[in-house]
């Protein structure tokens, strides 16, 4: 059954701190949307696997920036409570909402097809209702460009940098936030105000992708309806993005969930769990793409959280092929 949708602009849910949606009836500016039937989803799993860096955990509730516009959801039961800082049509909204959360895809068939192992069925009962976002692109990018090398809360810290410095302040029930900056912005800004910002090597690789882009060298609608092969190529033609970040922005918003970003955590997994010997990224590439099928992507992001999170302990500890 698709998701239902419940308006109001003399809202329901007036507080989102977040134990219990407390009854009311008071003007709080804005978008507010209730989302019924929201089934085999977890936000919170989705929102802290790591394939996103701008959303905030406050109380039981998030606090996110998407697409220009300041969100606060709130997960209650198979309902999501959504909050938007843009004046906008509650059913764009909720278009929107659905294609971003992924909650248009048949996530027990995903999951089905993967389940073939112990390994990955510990991961999927878990983290039932993780689902993989569908980003804007750009940010997606360049998010993933400033997280080579980097940990998560050091690259959220650096998005935030340039977000407050080069975005568009966003006021919304009492909290500021700033929006992604474009690629204009930054191509304006230039490669030292980058360095500025604290991003290292990273900086040139981040103002020439924003320069090519904004000086429309790279269609990035265009390369939304490339496949998976040509994307990738397209992606891997910008300095500074390897197979790694290219896989990333694939799979995370241009929707190519048969994609494997293969990271340090990810070689681990499936040396020490499925190969038992240390491989190549090619190898590993080829037996996750043989084994996993087409829903890859799905599964790499299961087994990536719960190795992150939760672990493989044994196996993980254990040198593959003897050293």
């Amino acid at each position: 059954m698709a998701p239902a949708i419940l308006q109001a602009n003399f809202i329901d849910v007036c507080i989102l701190n977040l134990d219990v949606c407390q009854i009311g009836r008071k003007w709080c500016g804005g978008n507010f949307i209730r989302i019924e039937n929201v089934t085999d989803f977890n936000l919170a799993h989705t929102l802290e696997c790591g394939q996103s860096f701008r959303w905030k955990r406050v109380d039981d509730g998030y606090y996110g920036v998407v697409d220009g516009r300041l969100l606060n959801i709130f997960q209650d039961g198979e309902a999501l409570v959504v909050k938007s800082s843009a004046e906008e049509d509650h059913n764009q909204l909720e278009v929107f909402l659905n294609h971003y959360l992924d909650l248009n895809r048949n996530l027990p068939l995903v999951l089905e097809a993967v389940d073939i192992d112990t390994t990955i069925h510990r991961a999927i009962e878990t983290f039932w209702g993780m689902r993989i976002l569908n980003q804007d692109v750009w940010e997606c990018i360049a998010s993933f460009i400033l997280s080579q090398n980097n940990n998560v809360p050091r690259t959220k810290g650096l998005i935030e940098t340039i977000s407050a410095r080069f975005g568009e302040k966003l006021t919304f029930a009492n909290r500021v936030d700033y929006t992604f900056p474009t690629p204009l912005s930054l191509a304006q800004a230039g490669v030292d105000a980058l360095f500025d910002c604290r991003m290292g090597y990273r900086a040139p690789y981040l103002w020439e992708a924003a320069s090519v882009i904004a000086a429309g060298k790279c269609d990035l609608q265009a390369l939304k309806i490339l496949p998976y092969a040509e994307a990738k190529l397209e992606l891997m033609g910008f300095q500074g993005i390897g197979e790694k970040v290219a896989d990333c922005v694939c799979v995370f918003s241009l929707g190519h969930i048969e994609a494997i970003p293969i990271d340090v955590w990810m070689k681990r997994i499936i040396e020490h769990v499925y190969l038992r010997r240390r491989a190549s990224i090619r190898e590993i590439r080829e037996f996750a793409q043989n084994y996993f099928g087409e829903f890859l992507g799905y599964a790499q992001q299961y087994l990536f959280h719960y190795g992150r999170t939760v672990g493989f302990e044994q196996s993980l500890t254990a040198k593959p092929g003897g050293g």
